[in-house]
């Protein structure tokens, strides 16, 4: 596989990781808001829903500036403050991105302080996440290796050499 097909698919990886991060954390906040009675929409679902394709907006932004700045830097080398830092631009980018285009629709955006205080905190949150979960896997391939190591051709009868 080329190396951009690769950079794509942890691009939409990464966005699908921070969607489901991001639909878990707006879950939590909507129970709590339920139980404490100040859940101010009828539909519940829609902060989850809304939590989870911001989250994949934030993931695939996070990736792809990560992609570029860290192109070159192994997970062991990142620091895990650089990397929640790159994770709270890309949900600052997301909040600057849903104030401009209300704006440019013609409507406000009422939700402006909220907006640029939890999408930053999704962002850098899933961020550090995400990069403290690849720190635990173990490598299977080193720099150089070729894919084909990742089958175990003796595991798989179906796989002739």
């Amino acid at each position: 596989m080329s190396r951009w097909k690769r950079v794509m698919r942890g691009i939409l990886g990464m966005g699908t990781t921070f969607a489901a991060i991001g639909g878990g954390f707006f879950a939590v906040l909507t129970a709590i808001a339920a139980l404490l009675g100040r859940l101010e929409t009828e539909d519940p679902f829609f902060g989850i829903l809304a939590g989870t394709v911001w989250g994949f907006a934030i993931g695939a932004t996070f990736a792809t500036v990560l992609a570029l700045a860290g192109r070159t830097l192994s997970f062991d080398r990142l620091s895990l403050s650089r990397v929640a830092g790159v994770g709270a631009l890309g949900g600052l980018m997301l909040a600057a991105t849903l104030v401009g285009l209300t704006a440019l629709a013609g409507d406000t955006f009422t939700g402006v302080v909220e907006a640029f205080t939890f999408l930053p905190l999704l962002g850098a949150g899933a961020g550090a996440a995400s990069l403290a979960i690849a720190r635990r896997a173990s490598p299977t391939l080193q720099a150089g290796d070729e894919e084909e190591r990742l089958i175990d051709r003796d595991s798989d009868p179906g796989i002739s050499e």
